[in-house]
């Protein structure tokens, strides 16, 4: 007879243990339908999370075990922790109420219960209406709600407010769309086929104490797991003696964890190194904020929890909720490039949300438009919303940015590319207009002369349009500057030391950029459609044979549509190596001397001579001097976005710009 109720004892407590492993990996199974709205993240990851916080919270109170089960889960996210975290919440709360529900049918059956088991019911029962109520709170976030999250943000640094309103973020944003987008059928399916299991191992585990000799019910079981006055504890220091529970959970949770470590390994899902997974076939990824500056997520998060720019937000969503970000391209402008993956094609996606989507539809309209004459992207698609616009780009196999051509070609491939880029500017697009205007044939091929390219068209700029661009691109930006407290005595200085080259200082720039002044300089200047941002960085440089090109990025914002602004802005990339200091991190500022890395390259250096010749034999000297005052007006016009998104090296830009205007002095 004791071997019998040994042996029944042992297959009682096997059973039990299979039926709450089952029950876990459905747990497991639950979660991971709470993530897949975002990314996929492999099952067996899910049942090692879940093990492991079991295992903490047999030694550590108030549950703490699912803080590490948020941990390992997020930081094989790409949306990490903070999401994580809010998918453990939503499965605890749902917990809680059904743990409420089987409290109060148990009590129901069963009045005599103990009090700790009415007082139980009692408080899951409370807990559950409590939970509800906060997810329809948060699940729609209204704007006090928010507020109150912002303010209580703002009484930390930068870096923990920073981190705190993405943590709060991505909880409201898990909620809200777990609430709405969640398949409600599935979910309550897998919840009751769970808890179905759970109630059936902890009745089987009731009976193996039983055939143990001692005494057990359900009720006892479940009070053992789930009463209130056990939530403060760990189970293996709350004084129970029973150590057949103990055994349950620690040998079920362990088991558990060595089926989800043995299912990783042999997925290859640990080490992200599947040999049967192929590149062609990623993985979803949608990001709850994409991979750009902290500077942009800082400014989204701040209009959401601040809640006056509705809009905005929706834009935001809006333009990342498709793609996978494999990386962050932004640049010195307010739009956003990223080269990302969408139905299994690498694209390059550019956005704007905000004041500036308006400008962003008219770059797409004038690629379109000039598709013909040029060498431009093809546009997969356009995207418009309530401030959002966005276009995407095909991602070209052996494609690369000019700049790192530059630096691994010859120096004369890439002043080839450079000059295709201008002959084809003058030919297909500055010359098209001009002969509108009764000049220059639009199927003239080559090299413009000098002769004719100063007398090209008859298409004078006019007085009032100059008028504008001065005063809206350059006084105005000059005015910006100066608003700038920072620098109030590093402005002052009429001789400024840039990484131990004296210069003129900030004022001998403001007495030479007057109206008069300028107005006499771009006395010369024509009008034409023109492409407005011909930087290294906008030239796409093609593998398959020398001086093939693409052109990206067109600036419809310039007010004055001169050609010599698109010479200016090469002039901008390679003069003192525009794209050096956007990769340049540290700059250092004592009295009037500024210091920082100068990184430009051999190759940006004969680049530079090469273009400086260029222009001269191309152009007149007039216009050579109109070229390189447009080049100190690009710097104008770079700073204010410089100031107000990226104020820590904004004052290298400023030492840039003094280099170009004390060059600009010393030639003309």
């Amino acid at each position: 007879m004791v071997w019998y109720h040994s042996t029944m004892s042992f297959f009682l407590f096997a059973a039990a243990v299979l039926l709450i492993i089952a029950g876990h990996m459905v747990k497991s199974l639950r979660q991971k339908q709470f993530a897949d709205f975002y990314e996929d993240v492999k099952l067996p990851l899910f049942n090692e999370a879940l093990a492991a916080g079991y295992l903490v919270n047999l030694f550590v109170p108030f549950r703490l075990g699912d803080l590490l089960r948020a941990f390992i889960v997020g930081r094989k996210m790409k949306n990490g922790f903070s999401f994580a975290f809010a998918t453990v919440v939503v499965d605890r709360i749902l917990d809680v109420i059904v743990v409420g529900f089987i409290y109060l049918v148990l009590y129901l059956i069963n009045p005599g219960a103990s009090d700790d088991a009415a007082s139980s019911a009692l408080f899951y029962m409370t807990l559950s209406l409590v939970a509800i109520v906060i997810i329809a709170i948060v699940t729609f976030a209204r704007r006090g709600v928010k507020k109150l999250i912002r303010t209580f943000t703002w009484i930390f640094n930068e870096k923990i407010e920073l981190t705190l309103m993405f943590f709060f973020w991505s909880m409201i944003t898990a909620f809200r769309d777990m609430a709405k987008r969640m398949d409600k059928r599935r979910l309550a399916v897998l919840t009751l086929v769970m808890w179905g299991l759970y109630t059936a191992s902890y009745y089987l585990i009731s009976m193996a104490i039983r055939a143990m000799g001692g005494e057990s019910t359900i009720m006892d079981v479940f009070s053992y797991l789930f009463s209130s006055s056990s939530i403060d504890k760990g189970n293996l220091l709350t004084g129970y003696k029973d150590t057949v529970m103990v055994a349950y959970l620690a040998i079920s949770a362990a088991l558990l964890f060595i089926i989800g470590l043995a299912s990783s390994v042999k997925s290859g899902s640990r080490s992200g190194n599947d040999p049967d997974e192929t590149q062609d076939a990623p993985e979803k990824t949608i990001m709850l904020l994409p991979q750009v500056h902290e500077a942009d997520r800082r400014s989204f998060l701040e209009n959401y929890f601040e809640g006056d720019r509705h809009a905005y937000v929706r834009g935001y969503l809006e333009a990342n909720s498709d793609i996978q970000i494999l990386s962050d391209l932004s640049a010195g402008s307010n739009a956003t490039t990223l080269f990302a993956i969408k139905d299994d094609r690498t694209i390059f996606r550019k956005y704007v949300v905000g004041d500036d989507a308006e400008k962003l539809h008219d770059q797409v309209e004038w690629i379109e438009l000039y598709r013909d004459r040029l060498r431009l992207p093809e546009i997969l698609c356009e995207k418009r919303g309530e401030g959002m616009t966005l276009y995407d780009m095909p991602a070209v196999t052996g494609a690369s940015g000019l700049f790192e051509f530059i630096h691994t070609n010859p120096v004369e491939k890439s002043f080839g590319i450079i000059k295709n880029v201008f002959d084809d500017l003058e030919n297909g697009l500055y010359s098209a207009s001009m002969e509108q205007a009764g000049s220059a044939s639009m199927e003239q091929a080559g090299t413009v002369s000098k002769e004719k390219a100063g007398a090209a068209s008859e298409e004078r700029a006019g007085s009032a349009v100059v008028d504008s661009y001065i005063e809206n691109k350059i006084l105005k930006n000059i005015r910006k500057i100066e608003e700038n407290h920072k620098w109030s005595e590093l402005l002052k200085y009429d001789e400024i030391v840039i990484n131990g080259r004296k210069v003129r200082g900030f004022p001998h720039l403001k007495e030479e950029m007057t109206k008069e002044k300028l107005k006499e300089v771009f006395a010369e200047d024509t009008v034409s459609p023109i492409h407005g941002d011909v930087t290294v960085e906008n030239i796409i440089a093609m593998p398959y044979k020398d001086g093939d090109y693409y052109l990206i990025d067109p600036n419809t914002g310039n007010i004055l549509d001169s050609r010599f602004i698109d010479y200016s802005k090469m002039l901008q990339s390679l003069h003192v190596g525009y794209e050096f200091l956007m990769r340049t991190e540290r700059v250092s500022v004592n009295d009037n001397e500024i210091r920082f890395m100068s990184g430009i390259s051999r190759a940006y250096r004969d680049l530079y001579a090469e273009y400086r010749e260029y222009l001269n034999e191309r152009f007149s000297a007039g216009q050579v001097r109109s070229i390189y005052y447009h080049e100190v007006a690009d710097w104008l016009r770079l700073m204010p976005y410089k100031i107000d998104h990226d104020e820590s090296r904004a004052v290298m830009f400023l030492a840039g710009m003094l280099l170009v205007f004390d060059d600009l002095m010393e030639k003309f």
